[in-house]
């Protein structure tokens, strides 16, 4: 018993291949389960590819957590696809400043705030993609997890290619956890940066109508505009937030899923029966 526990807990090949440069998700070789990898690859992809950002991780993606392969959907909106794509190229490692690097050239106030909201929206838009993708991948490996359960209990698959698919799902769960964290400590960077240009902006206000630079009522324009964006970003800090716990639950229960699955074959509960000889697999020794 003990043996084919620590059998599966060792499960852990050395298939990493390249991380991505701009983040800790290391790449994998799917060899069982491309199609639950490929939405956590494309992103990584187009965090790696500064030649060429494709569209089609846009189009369809919000109406497909259900199952479907994101590399194969086509945007309908080339444009935003493409200003997404790109968002999630420069937006790891440079979300220090992430507002006011573009914020800061804009002279006219007005504009700024405005171009404030666009900024806002390419956020939230990128949060949406990579949440959708997450839920994508979490979604398809449970539903591989349940397909594998039956392909034992029916005696349908060897104890070896049992093993390797549970291996390759279980490093398939680490990245979508690592993307997600890096994902997570991203937005919520840009959003903390967010919120200090609008807190700057209205400071920048007050002291220029306290040094009589515009007059009052020109001031308290600007300052509803500050605090009408100041309620956008708090809409979206909360939508972030309730992201988080949805894909934090979603992960939960996939991990859950993969433990079970391992106990069962391990200790033979569930009818999970197969033939009694030798595996050695791992450099392990097993008996069931």
């Amino acid at each position: 018993m003990k043996s084919r526990l620590f059998l599966l807990s060792a499960m852990t090949l050395a298939i990493g291949l390249f991380g991505c440069s701009t983040s800790k998700v290391p790449q994998i070789e799917a060899k069982y389960y491309p199609q639950c990898y490929d939405p956590i690859a494309k992103l990584c992809k187009d965090q790696d590819n500064s030649n060429e950002v494709k569209s089609s991780v846009v189009g369809g993606i919000f109406g497909a957590v259900g199952g479907a392969v994101i590399g194969g959907l086509a945007s309908k909106d080339k444009k935003k696809g493409a200003l997404i794509g790109a968002l999630a190229g420069a937006a790891v490692g440079a979300s220090v400043g992430f507002f006011k690097a573009r914020l800061e050239k804009i002279e006219d106030r007005e504009q700024r705030l405005a171009e404030y909201q666009t900024i806002l929206g390419e956020v939230s838009d990128q949060w949406d993609l990579e949440k959708a993708s997450v839920e994508t991948a979490y979604k398809c490996y449970d539903e591989q997890i349940n397909i594998l359960r039956d392909l034992v209990i029916n005696k349908q698959i060897s104890k070896e290619e049992f093993l390797d698919r549970m291996n390759e799902i279980k490093q398939g769960l680490d990245n979508i956890k690592i993307y997600w964290a890096d994902a997570s400590t991203n937005i919520d960077s840009q959003m903390a940066d967010g919120e200090k240009f609008l807190e700057e902006e209205e400071a920048r206000i007050k002291a220029e109508e306290e040094a009589k630079k515009i007059r009052a009522e020109e001031a308290r324009k600007h300052r509803e505009t500050v605090r009408r964006q100041t309620k956008n970003r708090e809409r979206a800090m909360k939508k972030i937030k309730n992201g988080k716990e949805e894909v934090e639950a979603i992960g939960n229960k996939v991990d859950g899923n993969w433990a079970a699955l391992a106990h069962d074959y391990a200790s033979g509960d569930d009818g999970m029966t197969m033939n009694n000889t030798s595996l050695n697999y791992y450099g392990l020794t097993a008996n069931r």
